[in-house]
Parts: structure tokens; C-alpha cells; sequence
């Protein structure tokens, strides 16, 4: 144990300067007497006479060994107490040792060696008492003495001991001496304490104590110089003990001389005398003793951490306040136990070995280092212990002082920090993951196991809940433990999952042993799960919410600082399924489109190309069919992007219900759609053409109950004969499209390479036609109307030529359709109007038809400008005739009838043009106010030769008769054909049999023949 430092401690003793100041001091007094007597010698002169007739003077021999012993303690005083070997300690010390044995030598074989008057010549002392030597006993203490520094430079196990017991000797013979002169006994009878000088005897006391304190702080006197309770005891005792027998003793003795009592009471006093200095020695030791304990009592039970002492056999010797506190026991009654009862039963048995090691090889140091130590209390509980040990010795015996520190809250905050730790690792981890994860099942999978094994976690669980239904469906799992991974959710955790999920928050079940009441849940604990929470991992709200679950062994181990860390972890993995999610939309954006879920042209073109190389592979044929929807700007412009948008999704879930899941249907852009039909045949690719046609030949219904229908032109081409390459193919099928399209579109066409040899240069096309009105370049034709029954002309139908500059007459089913779809018609549209009826109001009588495009009609100003038209030219309104196709009427009925009910009340007539190829119903022909219908040429064409065609003529003329309608039948080119017309009651017809188209003045002079 350390020593322990007392305010009442006595400095000049306890210290080692304190000492070697005496050791100083005695060598001084040595050396001065010494000196004196040597110079009373040489002076001869008898000081010691002089003073008291009695009194015997120092020989010279023992004045200058005196001197010699002066000189050793001056020498050992500068060189301390822990000095070695010093060769003039030695010679001196064997000085003394030769003198004091030659004399010895002298007196038992009575030899004369002639070294008592070897110096100075002893004339007064009588011969027979040897002149000039000193006596027996002064030359045995100088023989002691000698030896004694002898001794001391030696380096024998126990020279210490010898050192001082021979000072002892010396201190008792000179002390017995210095005592008979003190009662009067001068001379002694025993040989061994021969006649000694007082100031000689006085002087070897003060020597022989000077040698005991040479060694202070070791052997004998270590108990006397101790800064303990002891020692100081001890000195301040020592005069009493010292001077009390000698007074006392000394009263004894005068007073049985004087009289006063006889020698017997005088002994009685004696031995009363030394009784009571006795008894008070001891009762002063006692009391320090118990004041030292006490105060030694008290400094243990203030000791900061629980302190015992434990003998070798294992048993607590002292025990403190604290460690009675600690171990739960009463006051008192860990003392005399045995140690053991203070370990854990599982540890005893090895404690037992540890301790016995310990004993072989005591040493102050930390018990366990590198394991974990554990001590239990009286009631059985365990907690983690730091014990440090420190080997004490004391006089009866060897003890181990243990001081036990209850490390539970340390332990617990270095779990909490390596729990922090790893948490801090598992969100770097997880950071790590979310730059490089691609999948919602990788990010699932990794973070489960990183949440795990770097987290030390038992299971971590991705839970999916279906909102609708309220299932639970395990992602993820990952555990330390397979029977904790392979097990099912308890409907306690599905609670658990349910309430994170609904109130968007973290969910916390501390310790299960509290909220499990099912057996399932008591299954979950009985794995050594003792609490559970769970992380919202998906927005409030969400169709299908996501949750982590993390698992502990610990009850109440998910605490504040955990819960910030962890609530990051999942922040980061929610932020990972966001983005996820957002690049999964981002990357469903660059190959889907938005609107119909239709693979768009990115993917489109990747499944081409890859069609075209297994094709080029297995020798194969690859199809595509190019749709796009007639008139749908018109639809865009009646009903808003939005509800183009609709009618954009309905078509192409009727395009898809035509194919098969091996063929892709994707939207190319705005109303283009594009199948990809690899293997299909031309036969079958014209089937799915039909089958189009047909799936949008139902009426389309609106979400604001608004009907219409609509028509798509189709174009298909093949690989490789329709070209070489994807461009090409796609290129060859918008060729086919735009061919329907210049025809009226509601058709579909293959593609044809023998009439693609001439380049049609649409861009340049179009950048002329956009000059060709002001420049003038329109002029209109009109083809004759003739009444079939009497064969006259009852009417012109005005059609527009393009003369170019360089490529001549531009045919109109090349420039119409990109007027059309340029918004030119509209300007193109008003000329002609414009036109028609100046030359017409020329030529009163003969009724003059203009066609009005779909565009044109739908123009919220059609009306007002018909009318102004009209008052411009002077033209006759019963002598204009608007011709409009009944496609153009279908995409707002409602709007269409009331345009033509203001037409009406205008005065012009309105006939439907190309009757049969749209989707107009019987209801809404009989709403329509019009004056005639037009069969289309292509029913004309094939009136003689297909039976269908017949049937379909044949019914138009009659439905059109009992509506009150009169019929026009264009494209009639036979005489067969107009038989057959006559036949039916057609009203009048016009085509190449009667006339080609022609310039005005030619066709006005045809109707005045």
C-alpha cells in the first residue's frame, strides 16, 4: 500500500536528511573528545582528575579509536545511506578491528606486544593494571564496532542485521558501565565488564546508537524510524523507558542505604515502579494503535471505490464502507468470508488458480487484463468489475489489498459508443450503396446485410404493406440467425409494421416482454429478441409502404443518440428508393411513352434493329405498319390536348387488341403510331390492317360523354424488300401512309417500290406551295355535273391546279394533303372560295360546287366569310354548292349541324362528299340539313365488277331518296357504269365519260352547247 502522510508526523526524524545530521553530529562529538583527550595527552595533562578525584582518564589508545569512529561517521554522513563499497570506510574500520583485537590478544594470553604505550607513555597508572591499555571491555566494544563497519560495506543478505546487533552489544556493554557509574559502581568483578572511564562508557552509547542509525529504514530499526504510529510511538516513549527504571532504581537504592526502608520494599518500589512505566507504555501504544486504526479505518471507508483486504487463505480481512454497499451486505459481515462468495459460480474455480498464481508472484497490477471480470452481489446479481490488487506485507503476514470498481455504467457507454459506432458505419455503408445500387431488390438486399454485419444487429427486415388489404409481405430478410431469418411475421410485429406505416413514424417496441401476450411474439423472444423497431421507408400515403425492421437482443437498447443515427440510415435508404423510383420513371420515360404506355421511339428503333438482325440471321421478314390518325389536329382543336390525349390512349388500346405480345405497338410522335409485326407475312400484316380499321370503326366515347370516331391511314413496309435498313423501312411505310393520306386517308396501303423511284422532295414542296398564292400560280378547273335522266350539265365542281414553275401542273393528291397538314388550306381554301364564285357569278343558273376542307368547316368564322364572299362577288347564294366530307362533320356533330343550319339560312346548298368512306351514322345523316350525297369513286369503280360495291351504291341511292336527298356518283368513267346508275335512280353523276377537268371559259362553253 502507499504510504500515508500524517500532519503530526516529526520531520527531522522521519526524513534521511534528519538522520544523516545526527550520524554528522555524533562523528563531531567523537572527533571533538577524542581530540581533546589525545591533546591532554601530548599536553600531560589530567583534565578528568581535575574535575572529580574519581574520575578515570580516556587511555590514548581509546581516545584516537574514538577519533577513528569520529571520522567514519563524518565519512558516512556525506556518502547517505544507500552508499557501496567505500575503501576508507573499510581501512578504518579494520584499523579499529586490529587495535581492539591486539589488545584482546594482550590480556587472555597475558602477551605484551608493546602497543599500549606506543605513542605516549602512561606514567601514573601502576604497572599491574597495564599502563597505557585500555580495558577488556572498552577494546571488545572497539572490536564490535570495527567489525560493525565492516559489515556495513559488505554486500551479505543480512549485514544489516549483524551491523546493528553488534551496535546493539556495544550500546549494552558501554550502557552497562555508563548505568554502575551512575549508582556508584566504579569497578566491575566480571571480566566482561572490566573497569571503564565514564566519558568512555558515555561515548561507545553514543557510537554504538550512531552505528544502529547508519541503516535507519532497515532490519531492526525500521519499526523505530517507521513514520508510523509505531515508531513515533516508540521514540516518544523511549526517555520514559530509559530514564523512569534508572530514577526509580536510583530512589531505591538511596533510600534502602539512607534507611528510609528496608531492601526488600526497596525492591517492592523497583518492581512497582517499572509495572507502572510498563503499564503506560502500553496503554500510550494501545491508544496510538487504536488511533491509528481508526484513522486507517477511516481512510479506507473514504476511499473512492470499494476496498478489501484478503489474507493468503482467500479471507476478507478488512472490507470498507463502500464494499458493503457495493455486495449489498450489512455493515460488518464481509469480514471474515471468504473471497470466493464474491465471484460468480462459473468463475470460482478459476478464480481459485488465478489467486494461487498471484500469491507465487504478488505484484501490483489489474486483475483480468484483456479478459472481462464479473463480481456478484448477496442477492445474486452479476455486474461488470474493474479490480486492481496491490500485494501488501506487514509483520504477520502477506495480504492483498483488491480495490473493485463497479464498471457497469462504463461498460454500458462503451456498448453505447460501439453501438454508435457501428451505426456510423452502417450509414456510410449504406451512403456507399445508394451512389452505386441500380435495383429496389439490390438496395434491399445490401442494406439489410450491411445493416447487420456492420451494425451488429441480429435481423433486419424490409416489410412491404399493401395498403388496400393490409398484408405484409418480408422483401428482404437478413439475420446472424437462420431460425430468426426463415421465421414468419407475428401479428405483433404486423401491428408493429401497421402503426410505423399508417402514422408515418418510427415505431418502438423496447423490451417484448412487456408487449408480447401470443404466442408467436413469445416465439420471437424466445430467440433472444427483446426489442424491435421499425422506420417508414416510403411517403405517407403510398399504395404499397415500405418499413425496416431492426432487431436487439437488448431491452431498451434503441436510445436517443441511437434513434437520430438510425433515423438517417433510413432517411437514406427512403432517399435511395426515391430516387430509384425517379430513375426507374425517368428511365420508363425514355423508352415508354407517357400518354399511352406505349413503347416510343427510342425502344422502338432498338427492337427494329434487333428484328432486323435475327431476320438477317434466320433469313426471315420483318413488318411494319405506320398508322396515323386522319384529322386529328381537328380533334386536338375541338376537344383540348386533353381530350386528344384520350383519344389518343383508346386508339392505341384498339391498335393493340389487333396484335399479338411477340409484336411491339409504339407511338412514333404526336398521331403516328408504328407496329413492329417481325414474321409476319404481307397477308397477315394486312389482316392486322384490317382489324385496325375495323376496331376503330366503333364510336369513341369521351369522359364528358361527347362521342366521335375517328380513321387512321395506314402504310405498310417489309424488310428487306422495302429497304436495307430501319430508315429505310420506316421511311418506305410513311411513304405508304401519306399515300392513303393524300387519298382521304381510312386505308391502308403496302408499300410499292416501283412508284418510289421519283424522289418527292416534300421540304422543297412545301416551301413553294407556301409562295404558290401570291405568286399566283393556282388556277381552278371544273368538271361537269350531268343530269342523268336528261344528259344536261346542271353543274360545275371547281378543282384546284398548281402550275410550278418547274415541275409543271403539281397533281392534288400530292399538294392538298401538305397544305392540310401545313395550315395553308386555310388561305388556299378562301382563294378558291373566293374564286369560284367570281367566275360563277358570270354564268347565272349553273351551280357551282367548292369543296371545303375539315379545317376549313371547323373555323369558328366559316359562316362570315362564306357571306362576305358571296357580297363581294356578286355570286348567287343558290348558285353555290359547299362540298364537305362526312368525316370533317364527326368530330363535333353538335358544332357541325349548327355551322350548316347557318349556311342554310345563308341561301347556299351543302352536299356530303365522298359518302361511304366515313363512320357517319344513319341517326346523324337524317339530323344533317343537306341537299345531296356523293358516292365516293371508289364504290363507283367497282360498281360492275365487285357485287359488295353494288350492294353498297344500291343501298346509298335508296337511303339517300327516302331521306329526301338527291345523289352524285363520282368517278363515273363506263358506260356500264352509268347504266347501272340510270338503273338505280341515281340523280346525276360526273367522271372522265362525261368530261375531264377543265380551265372555266372552256367548261362554261361545254354547258352552252
Amino acid at each position: 500500500m502507499p504510504r500515508i502522510s500524517y500532519p503530526d508526523n516529526i520531520p527531522a526524524i522521519g526524513s534521511q536528511g534528519a538522520y544523516r545530521r545526527i550520524i554528522s553530529c555524533v562523528g563531531w562529538v567523537l572527533i571533538i573528545i577524542s581530540s581533546l583527550v589525545m591533546l591532554s595527552w601530548g599536553l600531560d595533562i589530567d583534565v578528568g582528575k581535575r574535575l572529580h578525584p574519581a574520575f578515570q582518564s580516556m587511555k590514548f589508545n581509546t581516545a584516537f579509536c574514538f577519533l577513528v569512529c569520529g571520522l567514519l561517521f563524518q565519512r558516512q554522513s556525506r556518502l547517505g545511506e544507500n552508499s557501496a563499497w567505500d575503501s576508507m570506510v573499510a581501512c578504518l574500520g579494520f584499523f579499529l578491528l586490529v587495535v581492539s583485537g591486539l589488545t584482546l590478544v594482550q590480556y587472555w594470553p597475558g602477551w605484551q606486544l608493546g602497543i599500549d604505550n606506543l605513542v605516549v607513555q602512561d606514567r601514573d597508572t601502576l604497572p599491574e593494571e597495564w599502563p597505557g591499555r585500555m580495558s577488556a571491555g572498552t577494546a571488545l566494544c572497539f572490536s564490535l564496532v570495527g567489525v560493525a563497519w565492516l559489515v556495513s560495506v559488505t554486500s551479505l543478505r543480512h549485514s544489516i542485521i549483524v551491523q546493528q546487533l553488534l551496535a546493539l552489544a556495544v550500546i549494552v556493554i558501554s550502557g552497562v558501565a555508563l548505568i554502575g557509574y551512575i549508582f556508584g559502581v566504579q569497578r566491575f568483578t566480571l571480566p566482561l565488564f572490566s573497569t571503564m572511564a565514564l566519558h568512555t562508557a558515555a561515548m561507545f552509547v553514543i557510537c554504538g546508537a550512531g552505528v544502529l542509525l547508519l541503516r535507519p529504514h532497515a532490519g531492526m530499526m525500521s519499526s523505530a524510524a517507521s513514520a508510523y504510529i509505531g515508531g513515533r510511538s516508540l521514540r516518544r516513549l523511549l526517555p520514559y523507558i530509559v530514564i523512569t527504571p534508572l530514577l526509580t532504581g536510583w530512589l531505591s537504592m538511596k533510600g534502602v542505604v539512607a534507611g528510609c526502608y528496608t531492601e526488600a520494599f526497596g525492591f517492592a518500589l523497583n518492581s512497582l515502579s517499572s509495572i507502572l512505566v510498563l503499564g503506560f507504555v502500553g496503554w500510550r501504544a494501545a491508544d496510538a494503535l487504536n488511533r491509528e486504526e481508526e484513522r486507517f479505518r477511516l481512510t479506507i471507508d473514504s476511499s473512492p471505490v470499494a476496498t478489501i483486504m484478503v489474507d493468503t487463505s482467500g479471507i476478507i480481512r478488512i472490507a470498507n464502507q463502500l464494499s458493503h454497499s457495493l455486495f449489498l451486505y450489512p455493515q460488518g459481515q464481509l469480514v471474515g468470508r471468504s473471497l470466493e462468495l464474491l465471484i460468480p459460480e462459473r468463475f470460482r474455480q478459476g478464480h481459485v488458480g488465478f489467486r494461487r498464481d498471484f500469491q507465487r508472484g504478488p505484484e501490483q497490477r489489474m486483475m483480468g487484463a484483456g479478459r472481462d471480470l464479473f463480481a456478484v452481489r448477496q442477492d445474486g446479481t452479476e455486474f461488470p468489475a474493474e479490480i486492481a490488487l496491490n500485494p501488501v506485507q506487514v509483520a504477520d503476514g502477506r495480504f492483498v489489498m483488491a480495490a473493485i470498481v463497479d464498471i457497469t455504467e462504463r461498460v454500458e457507454a462503451e456498448l453505447k459508443l460501439l453501438r454508435l459506432n457501428r451505426i456510423h458505419k452502417v450509414l456510410s455503408g449504406i451512403n456507399t450503396l445508394i451512389v452505386r445500387v441500380q435495383t429496389r431488390d439490390a438496395l434491399y438486399e445490401e442494406a439489410t446485410r450491411i445493416t447487420v454485419e456492420e451494425g451488429d444487429l441480429p435481423a433486419a427486415w424490409v416489410v412491404k404493406r399493401d395498403r388496400v388489404s393490409g398484408e405484409c409481405q418480408v422483401l428482404y430478410a437478413h439475420a446472424a440467425d437462420e431460425q430468426l431469418q426463415a421465421r414468419e411475421l407475428s401479428e405483433f410485429e404486423v401491428n408493429t409494421i401497421c402503426e410505423c406505416l399508417q402514422d408515418h413514424r418510427v415505431a418502438i417496441r423496447s423490451d417484448l416482454a412487456e408487449h408480447c401476450n401470443n404466442v408467436e411474439c413469445m416465439g420471437l423472444a424466445g430467440l433472444g429478441v427483446r426489442a424491435l423497431a421499425a422506420f417508414p421507408l416510403t411517403a405517407r400515403g403510398s399504395a404499397q409502404g415500405v418499413a425496416l425492421v431492426l432487431y436487439r437482443y437488448e431491452p431498451f437498447s434503441f436510445d436517443e443518440v441511437e434513434m437520430k443515427l438510425l433515423h438517417e440510415v433510413a432517411g437514406d435508404i427512403a432517399f435511395a428508393i426515391d430516387n430509384l423510383d425517379k430513375n426507374q420513371r425517368l428511365e420508363y420515360l425514355t423508352h415508354f411513352d407517357s400518354v399511352t404506355d406505349l413503347p416510343n421511339r427510342l425502344l422502338l428503333t432498338d427492337r427494329l434493329q434487333q428484328a432486323i438482325f435475327q431476320a438477317d440471321s434466320h433469313q426471315g421478314i420483318v413488318s411494319i405498319l405506320y398508322v396515323d390518325i386522319d384529322r386529328f389536329k381537328q380533334v386536338n382543336d375541338s376537344l383540348g390536348h386533353t381530350g386528344g390525349d384520350d383519344v389518343l390512349r383508346q386508339v392505341a388500346q384498339r391498335i393493340s387488341k389487333c396484335v399479338e405480345k411477340a409484336d411491339t405497338v409504339s407511338r412514333w410522335g404526336g398521331d403516328e403510331f408504328i407496329v413492329l409485326l417481325p414474321g409476319k407475312s404481307a397477308a397477315e400484316v394486312s389482316e392486322i390492317a384490317a382489324c385496325i380499321a375495323v376496331e376503330l370503326h366503333s364510336v369513341i366515347a369521351m369522359k364528358d360523354g361527347r362521342e366521335l370516331f375517328v380513321s387512321c391511314s395506314m402504310g405498310i413496309a417489309e424488310y428487306p424488300r422495302s429497304g436495307r435498313d430501319m430508315d429505310a423501312m420506316i421511311v418506305s411505310a410513311r411513304s405508304a401512309m401519306a399515300s392513303i393520306k393524300e387519298r382521304g386517308g381510312n386505308d391502308y396501303q403496302h408499300f410499292n417500290p416501283v412508284n418510289a423511284e421519283i424522289p418527292d422532295d416534300r421540304l422543297a414542296l412545301e416551301t413553294s406551295l407556301r409562295h404558290a398564292l401570291g405568286r399566283d400560280q393556282f388556277q381552278l378547273y371544273y368538271q361537269q355535273q350531268i343530269d342523268i335522266a336528261s344528259g344536261q350539265i346542271v353543274g360545275l365542281e371547281a378543282l384546284l391546279r398548281w402550275h410550278h414553275p418547274a415541275q409543271g401542273i403539281v397533281a392534288p393528291d400530292r399538294f392538298i394533303p401538305l397544305a392540310e397538314k401545313t395550315g395553308l388550306i386555310i388561305p388556299i381554301g378562301e382563294w378558291v372560295l373566293r374564286e369560284a364564285c367570281r367566275q360563277g357569278a358570270a354564268v347565272p343558273g349553273v351551280k357551282i360546287a367548292v369543296n371545303l376542307s375539315a379545317r376549313q368547316f371547323h373555323q369558328n368564322n366559316i359562316v362570315a366569310i362564306v357571306r362576305e364572299v358571296l357580297v363581294e362577288t356578286g355570286m348567287p347564294p343558290n348558285d353555290l354548292e359547299l362540298e364537305i366530307t362526312e368525316s370533317a362533320l364527326m368530330y363535333d356533330v353538335e358544332a357541325a349541324i349548327a355551322t350548316m343550319m347557318e349556311l342554310i339560312g345563308i341561301g347556299v346548298s351543302i352536299s356530303l362528299d365522298d359518302f361511304g368512306t366515313g363512320y357517319s351514322s344513319l341517326s346523324y345523316l337524317k339530323r344533317f340539313p343537306i341537299d345531296t350525297l356523293k358516292i365516293d369513286k371508289s364504290f363507283i369503280t367497282e360498281v360492275t365488277t365487285d357485287p359488295g360495291s353494288k350492294v353498297i351504291v344500291n343501298t346509298i341511292i335508296a337511303m339517300a331518296h327516302s331521306l329526301g336527298l338527291k345523289v352524285i356518283a363520282e368517278g363515273v368513267e363506263t358506260e356500264e357504269q352509268l347504266a347501272m346508275l340510270r338503273e338505280r335512280g341515281c340523280d346525276q353523276a360526273q367522271g372522265y365519260l362525261f368530261a375531264r377537268p377543265q380551265p372555266f371559259e372552256k367548261a362554261i362553253d361545254a354547258t352552252r352547247l
